[in-house]
């Protein structure tokens, strides 16, 4: 495997306030402190070519995640293995087979064109010539990066920026890619840009773990979902298996007579399958399951003035954002 992670967690340190003089003073010579655990016993691996997403809401841990794999923070407890070094032991040799992009850091120059900063990250990476060049020519023909490769950094677009952060973290080869929000503020003609250039470089072999709120980002790049909410991980598999395990999100949806919403609503829900059943303005939708036929459906719903029914597809943001309330509900229970 290229990536292990084995019992991973972060703990954060931060001191306790003091409400008056006395007690700050006090702290000056005694700090008193208080723990928040960011990232709890992680346990994943990730082998070479995959392209993974790591999803989650706001908070959960991603981040926190990303930066202890890349080595940027150090792990409270576990370890972190990636190609066959330590992130935080084997830093200089370990940086030469990563390459990172966070959506709010820039790894180019400024107030330099796009191709000196391409030729800076070249010498420190010791990219051969022959590389360099082929690397250049898939980025220019996948994303026109030639449109603006003479131009300094500060004057291009947030799109176009992007565009060249991302060719800078592929082009000396690494094993694997990190790539955190890499499209954050980018028009839909940009991100589709973009993903094509990361499907590519993906496709040729280097591995890449992606964490976006962008759900497009993740069903269109990934082939394989790390939910990790609270700083634990929830689900590890892959995005059918995720629908499987979420609710596969096909739905009957029924337009009735208004008197008889609430009356139908109650006996599907008293079906012996038990199938969710939802009000949705004046819709009243039951999930599609092998255990209610489409003509055992049509039976149960004909005394209740049904004027029109068809069948709906759950968007998979919609699964993810259901799948983030049943985590809270099912916390708040604890």
């Amino acid at each position: 495997m290229l990536i292990q992670v084995e019992n991973l967690s972060r703990i954060y340190r931060s001191p306790l306030p003091a409400n008056d003089w006395r007690t700050r003073v006090q702290q000056l010579i005694f700090p008193r402190y208080e723990d928040h655990l960011s990232v709890s016993d992680v346990n994943f691996t990730i082998a070479a070519g995959e392209c993974v997403g790591l999803v989650g809401p706001n908070g959960a841990g991603k981040s926190t995640t990303i930066k202890m794999l890349t080595g940027i923070l150090a792990p409270s407890s576990g370890s972190v293995l990636v190609a066959g070094h330590h992130p935080q032991q084997d830093r200089l040799q370990y940086v030469q087979k990563i390459g990172v992009v966070f959506g709010q850091r820039s790894q180019l120059w400024w107030d330099l064109p796009v191709k000196d900063s391409f030729e800076i990250l070249q010498a420190l990476f010791a990219v051969p010539q022959a590389v360099f060049n082929a690397r250049l020519a898939l980025f220019c023909r996948e994303a026109g990066l030639d449109e603006f490769y003479h131009r300094p950094v500060r004057t291009l677009s947030l799109g176009q920026r992007m565009l060249c952060e991302i060719a800078a973290a592929f082009l000396h080869c690494p094993d694997v890619v990190f790539l955190d929000e890499p499209t954050i503020g980018l028009d839909l003609e940009m991100k589709s840009s973009m993903r094509d250039l990361i499907r590519q470089l993906n496709g040729e072999g280097t591995t890449v773990l992606i964490t976006s709120h962008d759900v497009g980002d993740i069903e269109r790049l990934t082939q394989r979902l790390l939910l990790i909410d609270k700083g634990t991980l929830r689900f590890d598999g892959s995005l059918a298996d995720f629908r499987s395990h979420a609710g596969d999100g096909r739905w009957w949806a029924a337009r009735l007579g208004p008197e008889f919403m609430a009356l139908a609503e109650q006996q599907l829900r008293g079906h012996p399958a038990a199938l969710p059943v939802r009000l949705r303005g004046e819709w009243l939708e039951i999930a599609r399951h092998d255990a209610l036929p489409f003509a055992e459906l049509m039976q149960m719903l004909a005394p209740f003035a049904v004027s029109e029914l068809k069948p709906v597809e759950q968007e998979f943001e919609e699964l993810l954002h259901g799948f983030y309330l049943a985590s809270a509900k099912e916390r708040a229970l604890c």
